[in-house]
């Protein structure tokens, strides 16, 4: 009797119960994989797509969220009052302001005792007030100003000061009032040499808004640049008195404060800091070493300890509870330390060099230094963070070469880091293979820890390209009739070997027949079948030096493993 199976599939209504429970245990990139599910299989469920567009927003997807808004209100129900408040919401994120604002009006006309009308109509009213002082330009006039800002931002954090002062006076000229844009311009020009206009751009700010932080703050730094202590004084009186609630604010008091090495009012402004959050790392690093300039040893030893906790890596706190301790002890004279959350210069080039001696070093030397330095495995794991690109990838390569299952664990600890690129992390894992560390791979994908095999194909399969995937198909096509039922499975095999043995540095595909030939002769050699090279230069019509060149590659990083060579 026939017996006609049926597949068991999930309904739109699962995938998005499963998405709000991934929502509310605050793992919303995993939500969204559920939710898109759910979308899929009802796409006129205008209630999903709403909660969609919703998560879309929270994970930054603005546009996105936004044209998923937009196709709710145009085509399945005009009358859904939120989206328009979400519509507003996303546009002003974008800082199309008259676009939100038309959308907020929108929305109060449609709802005005709506669940949001109460917040809609404050931000409608400060809207308002925000297109006034951006004299009434248009939003395409104001994105690309705003947009110069932002790589005027990006200029000054690269140290490319002249390129920052061309955007940022363009940016105060077209818009007079922009605080943050004038308090930019005015630190660009200190940067320059022309501290008066600096000073200058300053007190415009402060006649405009007497109290603004960043602007009495960049007072306090241009006057004392200058040497002019009374003013530098009348400065620091004026900081004392303002307590913002703002943490931004509250860090530059603190920042400046520490910059004119004034301790005891820095270390009074960091505990202030601390108090709005405790867990926040850099914090305790910058208070412990307000602390520490004060020569509160126990409570710069303290804080640093408790660093360890809230820093992953832990190297900041390790390294500046070593010279507390030595400090207080007697070991190591005093000498205040700057108010930074990075190692000193000195320290992370002293760190490089240690690494090159490492990389110079053979096979039996290095588990000998292994053994020896207790700190060399912590060294190497800081600096494969430090320079993912050049000096990593060095030692990556020497991992690899001298087989270092030694280094095993360090390796493991860089696939759980949050800041490292998926592709490192899928070339680490295959590190991990090469040098025979025994599966499975615990690596931080999609923020979750996912275990990884390196058999799976789903390892892959973001970074799998269209080349790679022609080249197989190919070869199946042309291998069909001539051999047995069973060929697929392994050409797929040999195939997806080679891939990740090579992986990320695979070899150029270039004409696509060459290496499906080549995979073709793999696969006799490797399953006793008689070919020669010239037949199948015939069948694939390429010559068959280039066959044996590709094949070479293949039977290089792969053929010790199918005991094979040609």
């Amino acid at each position: 009797m026939n017996r006609k199976v049926v597949p068991f599939e999930r309904g739109a209504d699962f995938y998005f119960g499963l998405s709000f429970k991934h929502i509310q245990n605050g793992k919303l990139k995993t939500a969204l994989r559920y939710i898109e599910k759910a979308v899929k299989i009802k796409p006129d469920d205008s209630y999903m797509q709403f909660n969609y567009a919703g998560l879309l927003a929270e994970l930054g997807h603005i546009e996105h969220s936004t044209r998923v808004l937009l196709h709710i209100i145009n085509n399945l129900d005009p009358d859904y009052d939120e989206c328009y408040f979400g519509l507003g919401c996303n546009y002003l994120q974008m800082q199309k302001v008259k676009k939100a604002l038309e959308y907020f009006e929108k929305y109060l006309k449609i709802s005005p005792f709506g669940e949001y009308a109460e917040e809609a109509e404050h931000l409608a009213d400060m809207l308002y007030l925000i297109i006034e002082a951006n004299n009434n330009l248009d939003d395409e006039e104001l994105e690309k100003i705003y947009k110069m800002e932002e790589e005027a931002i990006k200029f000054m954090e690269r140290r490319e000061y002249e390129k920052a002062l061309i955007n940022l006076e363009k940016v105060v000229e077209k818009l007079p009032n922009a605080i943050p844009a004038k308090n930019n311009l005015s630190l660009t020009y200190y940067y320059v040499g022309n501290i008066n206009t600096a000073i200058n751009l300053a007190k415009d700010v402060l006649e405009y808004e007497e109290y603004n932080v960043h602007a009495n703050c960049n007072l306090a730094l241009f006057y004392n640049k200058l040497g002019i202590n009374n003013l530098v004084e009348r400065q620091i009186k004026i900081i004392k008195k303002l307590y913002p609630e703002n943490e931004d604010y509250a860090y530059k008091i603190a920042d400046t404060l520490g910059c004119l090495s004034r301790h005891k009012e820095a270390y009074d402004a960091y505990k202030r800091l601390l108090r709005m959050n405790k867990k926040n790392p850099q914090y305790i690093n910058l208070m412990a070493i307000a602390a520490f300039n004060c020569k509160k040893y126990n409570e710069a030893l303290g804080l640093w300890d408790r660093l360890k906790d809230y820093d992953e890596e832990g190297y900041l706190g390790d390294y500046y509870y070593d010279i507390a301790a030595e400090t207080k002890e007697g070991i190591r004279e005093f000498r205040p330390l700057p108010y930074i959350c990075q190692l000193p210069k000195e320290e992370i080039g002293r760190r490089i060099d240690k690494v090159y001696y490492f990389l110079s070093l053979d096979k039996y030397e290095i588990k000998d230094l292994l053994k020896k330095d207790n700190s060399l495995k912590d060294v190497i794991y800081f600096i494969m963070g430090f320079d993912k690109l050049v000096l990593r990838k060095m030692i990556f390569d020497k991992i690899r070469k001298e087989n270092l299952i030694e280094l095993e664990d360090i390796i493991r600890r860089f696939i759980l880091k949050p800041d490292v690129e998926k592709s490192i992390k899928i070339e680490s894992v295959f590190l991990l293979n090469k040098i025979g560390s025994k599966e499975p791979y615990h690596v931080l994908l999609d923020d979750e820890v996912r275990a990884v095999s390196i058999d799976s194909d789903s390892l892959l399969k973001d970074e799998w390209k269209d080349e790679w995937e022609d080249v197989k198909n190919i070869t199946l096509r042309m291998m069909k009739n001539y051999y047995n039922n069973e060929y697929a499975k392994i050409v797929e095999d040999i195939w997806y070997d080679f891939i990740r043995s090579t992986y990320p540095d695979v070899p150029k595909i270039g004409k696509k027949e060459i290496w499906a030939a080549a995979l073709e002769f793999a696969y006799c050699k490797f399953t006793c079948k008689e070919v020669t090279q010239q037949q199948l230069a015939e069948k694939y019509k390429v010559s068959r030096s280039s066959i044996s060149q590709k094949s070479k590659i293949i039977f290089s990083y792969i053929g010790n493993k199918f005991g094979e060579r040609e």
